[in-house]
């Protein structure tokens, strides 16, 4: 009987419960153990197993966070790492993982376990969406749909008492894929991401100009862009307003996944327990054109950082000046 064992690593994603209660129902439904590896990295190179049974994951696709503990700790680049991790699989007689982490997950502990021979396949798990060689990565989807009706309620009570800039920060590191996607759904005046400089007295006068037209403006800016609160000083200077700032923090990455993080974390799970299985390892699970697929792990680590929509960020940053002449 084959033994997989699961390990998350690095944040949690909303949709990582729905892909390990699918991965240990696939490995159960094939004859297949799996067990479950507390505390990210750090927990494998402790053997630090757990067995889990079907049966005690029913339903937890429902929920966010991670029923295996995580941690970002980057314990396969100690020195020792390689020959404690050969005694643990000697050990527990594992025969394959399940890694399921973001950009740095894949193209470090991942790439680097691949290396070494462990037969292994990858989900990525990042609110971020910052991964190559797939379009969206699991808990990306909820943590847009958690901002969104923040960002309705700010529009409700900017209506309501007119001359005021609205500034929301989101989460995703140093990457602003997740601001554009919520400022381009949420119909925002301006985005500001941290691939690209921000022109404080441009956008100043951008969002005073939404000011003059409907009373408000609203600005979405991802967290990686530095010290949002002197962002939010620097631009009240520059458009002539009261800036109000809201951070949605770490409520975004938490709760209920969305339909489709449930779907497509499900979906990645089984397929992730299946390709194991069949003898097949070392490869990410990807999502492309519509169509799950899985791509080489050493083709992710080896890609340049994924780039944010320029041309998304672009029509963003002009969309109510078009509204207006149209």
């Amino acid at each position: 009987m084959k033994r997989i064992g699961l390990v998350v690593s690095g944040g949690d994603a909303p949709g990582i419960n729905a892909a390990l209660e699918a991965a240990v129902f696939t490995l159960a439904a094939n004859g297949a153990e799996a067990w479950g590896i507390r505390g990210g990295f750090v927990g494998l190179l402790a053997a630090d197993l757990k067995p889990l049974a079907a049966d005690e994951l029913l339903g937890s696709s429902a929920r966010g966070g991670t029923l295996l503990s995580t941690s970002r700790d980057r314990v396969l680049a100690e020195p020792d790492a390689r020959e404690r991790l050969q005694q643990v699989w000697a050990a527990t007689s594992l025969d394959g993982l399940i890694v399921l982490g973001g950009d740095g997950t894949i193209r470090r502990a991942a790439s680097l376990l691949s290396a070494w021979g462990y037969p292994l396949m990858a989900i990525p798990c990042t609110i971020d969406n910052d991964v190559p060689q797939t379009e969206r990565t699991l808990g990306f989807d909820s943590a847009c749909n958690r901002a969104l009706p923040i960002v309705d309620a700010i529009r409700d009570t900017a209506t309501a008492l007119a001359g005021r800039i609205f500034v929301v920060e989101t989460l995703g590191g140093s990457t602003g894929h997740l601001a554009i996607a919520i400022a381009d759904a949420a119909q925002a005046d301006a985005v500001g991401v941290p691939e690209l400089s921000l022109d404080v007295q441009e956008m100043g006068q951008r969002l005073a100009a939404a000011v003059a037209r409907h009373g408000y403006g609203i600005c979405v800016v991802s967290e990686g862009i530095g010290d949002v609160p002197r962002f939010c000083a620097d631009l009240a200077e520059a458009a002539g307003h009261r800036v109000r700032l809201t951070a949605l923090g770490h409520a975004q990455r938490g709760g209920p996944p969305s339909y489709f993080d449930r779907w497509l974390g499900r979906t990645w799970g089984e397929l992730a327990a299946l390709e194991l299985l069949a003898g097949r390892s070392g490869v990410m699970a990807s999502w492309q054109a519509g169509q799950v697929s899985s791509v080489p792990v050493k083709a992710v680590s080896q890609a340049p950082a994924k780039e944010i929509d320029y041309l998304r960020y672009e029509r963003i940053n002009s969309q109510r000046q078009i509204y207006a002449t149209t």
